[in-house]
C-alpha cells in the first residue's frame, strides 16, 4: 500500500489526488490522510497507517523531522523552505532547495509524476490567490483551467469550497476530499453541497472577525473562534481588502492561541523569524511572505 501524508489545506489536497489519481490509473492500491488539523504532527493513527505501508509520500508539508527516524521508502514533495533530507531511503522534491521557484506543492507534485490538469493549477491558486495569474506560472494555470472549462474566478470558488473541510476541524472530511477531487467532473467541484453549507458558516464566522479590524497600512485583527479561519482572515486582509500585512490571532481556538502574519511581498526576514520561533520551542511554519505559529 502506497501512504499518502498531506497537508490538509487546498494545495495539499490537490497534492493528494493528484498522487492518487496516477496510483489508481497504475492499479497501485494507495490510502491518503492527514495530520490532525492545525498540529504539525503525526499521531497514533497516522503513525499505524505509517507502519502498514510499503511506501510513504508526504506532500505539502514542511515535517521534515518527522521522517528521520522512518526506514521505510519516502518521497517527500513540498515548496516550503527546509533542510535537504539526506537519508538513502528518502526522494526529498523541492525545487526551493535548488534556488527555483514554484507557486505550490501541486506544481511539483504534477512535475513529479508527468501529470498536469485543472488540480495543478487549483492548488496553485489555493496558496497565491489571483497573484498566480500575474506569474510566470500564470499562462499554463490558465490554459489547464481553460482545458477543463473552469474560470479563474470559479478556480478561487473551488478554493474556498475545499478549504472548508480544515476550516471546519472536519479532518474526515479533508480526507475524503481526496477521493472526490481525484475523481469528480470539474463541474462537479462548484456543486459539492457538505462544502456549499460549509461555506456559509464560515463566512459568517469570517465577518465577525474582520468587525475587530484595526490598522491602516498593516491590518491588525483580533478574535475568538473555535473554527480555523486564521489564514483565510489574514489572506483576505491582504489579497482583498489590500493591505500590505496583516498580523492576526485568534485568542481561544479550542482552547490554544494561534498567530498568522502575512506579508504583500516576500520578504528574507520572515524565515528568519520562523528560525527564531522553532528554536524558542513553538510551533511555527511557513514562507517568505506568511507565518503560522
Amino acid at each position: 500500500m502506497r501512504l499518502i501524508i498531506h497537508h490538509w489545506d487546498a494545495d495539499g489536497v490537490c497534492s493528494a489526488a493528484i498522487t492518487a489519481k496516477v496510483f489508481e490509473d497504475a492499479e497501485v492500491e494507495w490510502q491518503s490522510c492527514t495530520p490532525p488539523i492545525g498540529r504539525f504532527e503525526l499521531d497514533d493513527r497516522v503513525l499505524k497507517l505509517v507502519g502498514r505501508a510499503a511506501k510513504i509520500y508526504f506532500l505539502d508539508l514542511n515535517m521534515v523531522d518527522a521522517v528521520k527516524g522512518m526506514n521505510k521508502p519516502i518521497v517527500f514533495i513540498d515548496h516550503h523552505n527546509q533542510e535537504r533530507i539526506q537519508k538513502r531511503n528518502v526522494i526529498h522534491v523541492n525545487p526551493v532547495l535548488d534556488g527555483s521557484s514554484t507557486p505550490s506543492a501541486s506544481w511539483v507534485v504534477s512535475s513529479y509524476f508527468s501529470c498536469w490538469n485543472h488540480l495543478s493549477a487549483i492548488g496553485a491558486v489555493g496558496d497565491l490567490g489571483m497573484k498566480l495569474f500575474s506569474t510566470e506560472f500564470g499562462p499554463l494555470a490558465e490554459k489547464l483551467l481553460i482545458k477543463h472549462g473552469i474560470s479563474k474566478s470559479d478556480a478561487l470558488k473551488i478554493v474556498n469550497l475545499i478549504d472548508s473541510s480544515y476550516i471546519m476541524m472536519d479532518r474526515k472530511g479533508v480526507e475524503e476530499s481526496v477521493a472526490f477531487l481525484a475523481f469528480a467532473s470539474p463541474s462537479e467541484l462548484l456543486e459539492r453541497e457538505e462544502w456549499i453549507k460549509n461555506l456559509e458558516r464560515i463566512e459568517n464566522e469570517i465577518d465577525k472577525a474582520f468587525s475587530n479590524l484595526e490598522g491602516k497600512d498593516i491590518a491588525w485583527i483580533e478574535f475568538s473562534s473555535h473554527l480555523n479561519i486564521i489564514s483565510k482572515v489574514a489572506r483576505r486582509a491582504v489579497w482583498e481588502k489590500k493591505f500590505n500585512a496583516a498580523i492576526v490571532i485568534n485568542k481561544d481556538f479550542n482552547g490554544l492561541a494561534q498567530l498568522y502574519i502575512r506579508l504583500k511581498e516576500p520578504s528574507s526576514r520572515l524565515l528568519k523569524l520562523i528560525s527564531e520561533l522553532r528554536a524558542k520551542g513553538f510551533n511555527a511554519g511557513g514562507k517568505e511572505e506568511v507565518v503560522g505559529v
